[in-house]
């Protein structure tokens, strides 16, 4: 995972320096859309592969394999709605986002591009969640970071060399979830999954679909309820700070993420490790697990926090020489990192939850820091602070959710009985 937000910060580095500012405002107004094509692909792929580790901890191969054949199916819709999206343009979509009317042009040239790749995006990040479910990480990181390597490898060549600009970044990301791809097909051909995959296989199953939905929608909420958030950060940052604050806003954003990725990774890794022994019923080995990944984030989170705050400007630099824009950056990443210790914990607990069922727990807790704290707070703090406002808004929500993310927590651990 940390290598997948490496070569996003790339992308943002090479459009930074060779397309400027203008390009960096484009890519924050894709965020957007790139969270709720996400969510969609998670949507499928943690709800499918934490029911198929479930399935196999319990002996029930052939329950995994029906599990297998409706993602799969989930895959060919959300493929074909990709196209839709695509045949229809745009540009209607980014201004429903918010984007300015003076990124839509550029915007829409890396969106447009984005979406012709969309099956390859969709299909990867699903069979990577699948492979790991399978208990074959290794395999999944191969795929992620060959794709990963591509991508960063293309970069320079379609952007700067070629002069493709913002859609050369775009087709460097098309082409790198391709191999990903490639490697996952290569994976399920070869039989080296324990599931088949078939034509006849692919098929809806509606038992199959609830529970694939009932744990696949919190994150599906968390993605494209953070789609939301984004879409209105951007409006806030042009209403009260100007354009300049969008372009500050892509580099803190792909900073940020490449900062909190892995512990999207590390979420990745435990989902099947507690699913599967949940499903065994090891509960020493779930509270071993859950336990070990809160300590393992807590103490990565409290070191990017520093960096964040002792060395900023550092970071920054790599995007710009706008010294202007810099300081800009500067200062909102460094309210934006302030709650960064007690973020890692709430994402495990979520995660937990995911995997040993608690589908409701789950959802309550994304849909609290989005519907209750995140938007209003942005609703509130920015005609008070200005841009202030937006950047501490992420902070104070953190806080207050962590709290009755404890709460939650406490309720279902002291039923983790052997």
């Amino acid at each position: 995972m940390l290598v997948i937000a490496a070569y996003n910060m790339v992308d943002t580095i090479f459009v930074g320096r060779y397309v400027g500012p203008e390009g960096l405002a484009a890519l924050a107004s894709n965020i957007p859309v790139i969270f709720l094509m996400m969510g969609f692909s998670l949507f499928v792929g943690v709800g499918g592969s934490t029911a198929i580790s479930r399935a196999l901890g319990a002996g029930d191969k052939d329950k995994a394999q029906v599990v297998f054949g409706t993602m799969i199916f989930m895959v060919v819709v959300l493929s074909v709605a990709s196209y839709v999206v695509y045949a229809t343009g745009t540009e209607w979509l980014l201004r429903l986002l918010g984007t300015s009317e003076l990124h839509v042009e550029p915007a829409s040239q890396y969106l447009e591009v984005l979406l012709l790749g969309g099956p390859l995006s969709i299909f990867s990040v699903v069979m990577n969640n699948l492979v790991r479910s399978e208990g074959n990480a290794r395999t999944a990181m191969v795929s992620m970071v060959t794709g990963a390597l591509v991508n960063v490898a293309l970069d320079p060549l379609f952007i700067h060399t070629l002069g493709w600009g913002i859609r050369g970044a775009a087709w460097a990301t098309v082409v790198a979830n391709g191999v990903t791809t490639a490697i996952m097909v290569w994976y399920l051909l070869a039989g080296r999954s324990s599931l088949v995959l078939r034509p006849s296989n692919i098929r809806f199953n509606v038992q199959a679909a609830r529970e694939i939905s009932g744990v696949g929608m919190s994150t599906f909420l968390m993605h494209s309820s953070a789609s939301i958030i984004q879409s209105l950060v951007i409006r806030k940052l042009v209403e009260y700070g100007g354009e300049s604050t969008v372009s500050a806003y892509a580099m803190c954003n792909r900073t940020m993420m490449f900062l909190f990725m892995p512990i999207f990774g590390v979420q990745a890794g435990v989902l099947p490790i507690i699913g599967y022994n949940f499903g065994a019923k090891f509960m020493a080995r779930v509270r071993h697990t859950v336990f070990a990944s809160i300590g393992l984030c807590t103490a990565y989170l409290v070191v990017a926090w520093a960096i964040m705050q002792l060395m900023p400007e550092t970071i920054l630099s790599i995007y710009t020489g706008d010294t202007v824009l810099l300081a800009e950056g500067v200062n909102a990443i460094k309210k934006l990192t302030l709650a960064f210790p007690v973020v890692g914990a709430a994402v495990m607990v979520v995660g937990t939850f995911q995997a040993i069922g608690k589908a409701k727990y789950a959802l309550f807790l994304t849909v609290n820091r989005t519907f209750i704290l995140v938007i209003p707070l942005l609703l509130w703090l920015p005609p008070h602070w200005g841009t202030n406002g937006v950047w501490l808004t992420f902070p104070i929500s953190d806080g207050l959710g962590m709290v009755v993310t404890v709460i939650f927590f406490w309720k279902v651990y002291k039923n983790f009985r052997d």
